[in-house]
């Protein structure tokens, strides 16, 4: 799982875990405590119910979403960094075309400088 850092992982397992436990207090409130057991069996049965729809639910959604989830979300972080490369890139372009047109070669350097390597000269004559 590349697109989901560690840390966003653990909190989200941390709420999952406990929403499913809320939900199953509440259920087996409801439905389990008429269950004629002693009250070492309710809680040995609390817990294996919920550590087993937990597993079950986990299971099912590793199956079903997990992949297009992960594809999906790398799919946006690969979207993003191509949109703010093209942004550079824009940029760059501007500033090419602005000492185009004002025919001005301000560049420090020789022919082996790049379009970063921007002088003060040309941005004084900008402002």
């Amino acid at each position: 799982m590349a697109a989901i850092d560690k840390d966003t992982r653990l909190i989200m397992t941390i709420m999952y875990v406990g929403a499913v436990s809320g939900l199953n207090v509440y259920f087996y409130s409801v439905y389990g405590a008429s269950l004629p057991f002693p009250p070492i069996s309710h809680a040995v049965l609390f817990a294996l119910v919920t550590v087993g729809v937990i597993m079950l639910q986990k299971a099912l959604f590793d199956l079903a979403v997990n992949e297009r989830l992960e594809t999906w979300l790398l799919n946006r972080k690969i979207d993003m960094y191509w949109q703010k490369r093209n942004r550079d890139d824009s940029q760059r372009q501007k500033i090419r075309d602005t000492m185009n047109s004002r025919n001005q070669n301000y560049y420090r350097g020789g022919p082996e400088t790049t379009y970063e390597e921007v002088s003060e000269q040309f941005l004084k004559a900008m402002e």
